[in-house]
């Protein structure tokens, strides 16, 4: 193998359905060892993409359920050919684009997409993006960021992390203490620490960014304290910290009973014997031994579910962060010193629809294409709400059921039902967050979006008639290119101009933590007084106190259960 300090090309001729094709690869020297890529060309522009570099040691044996190793040093050459690297061990979801991956559980790989040549010297911004799949499904080759990064000049990183049990289960134990997802994101963010420059990516400009659970990561990531200088901006989309994501102790027991029972490792005597067992047995008799749709009753909104998602584990997180205990902690301090943006889509209540069961419809009689009765909100999606927010509280559900009620229309009331959930899980906790980094904030700059353009291609397929706004999900085409993903992706037009102005935005706030820049709207920066944002459409515009009324609802009885929780530990 040639020595050159940064890279070598080569010339490997592939056979393809067509013939013959030349494609040149290139040699990366890093750090971690020899590093393979391959030449791509997105709108007559030159990338390279390196897919398959291992960010950790394989998860598995006596590391699983363990927090992810270092890689170290390898010898030989890393990366692959293919487009493609398996993702996480994951239950199976029907849902068209998540429902044939490959799956494996040595999976700790990330992929990178230079643009342009590599070379030490061009000291590029870096975004290393985290997905979504609500901590369960997903992959980091799934996102395809060619069109970022040509049209942003950035390099991308998208990253696998484990999921569902093999990501967050936990015996409330040091030796089984769960975040093992979350564990995996931080060691990706190391290696990227210790290797981009290699690539030509700056390591002091780096930017984390995701969506849905991942936009929820990163949200994470910035109030852990630890994490500071592994990235300096970030990006939540559709998604921040709350209290929908955190689990309680008592799930965690009931899904650490039902795991050790499917998996007859309940008659161990101690944890470390118990741990030995769950290492030592197939991983499908882990991934699918249940789901968190078991611990949803038949009319029960609540998906929570302890060891599906991150827990208060003393250590990585040390309280319930949806339940801070004061907004002036270390926590936050790291928080308010990087960049930060937060945005949503006008529907993301989209979740509703999709999640209404056959024997939820039977029961209050109703059609999900005609419609979805105020009782759904009024004796279902308001109490849960309020259960997990403070407790039992009647009077606090009746408020949210007579905020949310619209005697317009079937449709309009079937929009609030919605609309409820889409102000609770995701616009409200982005609008405290956003209001915490904001507030009297010298040190780093805020912006907040909403987007309400329709995306040709739905998330999940066509809503229902009624249904109004852009649903959760439908922001990612925007960025990604979800040709391959979607069905009927071919219809979707990369070159849009929002998709345009959008990656603007995006790799100008990767650059300079401020996403205005030539050729883009004005964007204005988000202060604790006007909490002005702009709006993602064709035009863009902007507006100003979104969801003011929602908002003061749904944080006074977040508030009432944070002072509960801070007078019970008393």
């Amino acid at each position: 193998m040639v020595s050159i300090e940064i890279a070598t090309l080569l010339v490997l001729m592939l056979s393809s359905v067509e013939g013959t094709e030349v494609i040149n690869a290139v040699e990366v020297n890093t750090p971690s060892g020899w590093v393979r890529g391959y030449e791509e060309n997105y709108e007559n522009k030159q990338l390279y993409r390196f897919v398959k570099i291992p960010f950790a040691q394989p998860p598995i044996g006596k590391l699983r359920f363990q927090k992810p190793q270092p890689i170290g040093e390898w010898e030989g050459v890393q990366g692959i050919s293919d487009v493609n690297s398996p993702s996480c061990p994951q239950f199976d979801f029907p849902i068209p684009g998540f429902d044939n991956l490959e799956k494996d559980e040595n999976c700790l790989f990330l992929n990178i997409y230079v643009p342009g040549k590599i070379s030490k010297e061009r000291n590029l911004s870096v975004m290393v993006w985290i997905h979504g799949g609500g901590f369960v499904f997903g992959g980091a080759s799934q996102y395809k960021p060619q069109k970022l990064v040509v049209g942003g000049d950035v390099i991308v990183v998208t990253i696998n992390y484990r999921l569902a049990l093999l990501g967050f289960f936990t015996l409330d134990d040091p030796l089984l203490s769960g975040n093992f997802g979350l564990l995996d994101q931080i060691e990706a963010l190391r290696w990227v620490q210790k290797n981009i420059e290699a690539f030509g990516g700056n390591p002091n400009s780096v930017t984390i960014f995701g969506e849905s659970a991942g936009g929820m990561s990163v949200s994470l990531q910035t109030l852990i304290p630890s994490n500071k200088g592994l990235f300096q901006r970030a990006i939540s989309q559709s998604g921040v910290t709350s209290i929908h994501i955190i689990s309680k102790k008592e799930m965690e027991k009931k899904t650490a009973a039902l795991l050790l029972e499917k998996t007859n490792c309940n008659d161990k005597g101690d944890v470390s014997e118990t741990l030995k067992c769950l290492q030592e047995i197939p991983v499908e008799n882990i991934t699918y031994a249940f789901s968190m749709m078991d611990f949803r009753a038949a009319l029960n909104t609540s998906y929570e579910s302890g060891g599906f998602i991150p827990n208060v584990d003393g250590e990585l997180i040390k309280e319930n962060i949806g339940y801070p205990k004061s907004f002036d902690d270390d926590i936050y301090s790291f928080f308010r010193s990087i960049d930060f943006m937060s945005g949503t889509l006008d529907g993301e209540g989209s979740m509703v629809y999709m999640g209404i069961t056959p024997q939820m419809q039977e029961h209050y009689e109703f059609n999900i294409t005609e419609k979805v009765p105020r009782a759904v909100l009024c004796e279902m999606y308001a109490p849960v709400f309020v259960e997990t927010a403070f407790g039992n509280a009647p009077e606090l559900t009746q408020e949210i059921c007579d905020f949310y009620t619209d005697k317009e229309s079937i449709d309009a009331q079937s929009n609030k039902v919605c609309e409820f959930t889409g102000d609770s899980v995701f616009i409200v906790p982005s609008n405290k967050m956003l209001s915490i980094h904001a507030k009297n904030n010298q040190e780093a700059k805020t912006f907040q979006y909403l987007i309400t353009k329709k995306s040709p291609v739905p998330f999940g397929g066509d809503p229902p008639a009624w249904f109004k706004g852009v649903g959760h999900g439908d922001d990612v085409y925007l960025v990604f290119n979800l040709k391959e993903l979607l069905p009927n992706g071919s219809e979707l037009d990369d070159e849009n101009s929002l998709s345009v102005d959008v990656i603007k935005y995006w790799t100008n706030f990767a650059k300079f933590g401020n996403p205005n820049g030539d050729k883009v709207p004005q964007w204005p920066s988000y202060d604790d007084n006007n909490k002005r944002y702009v709006i993602l459409d064709t035009p863009i515009t902007t507006g100003e106190n979104l969801k003011s009324e929602a908002t003061a609802l749904i944080n006074k009885i977040i508030e009432k259960g944070r002072q509960q929780l801070i007078h019970d530990e008393l």
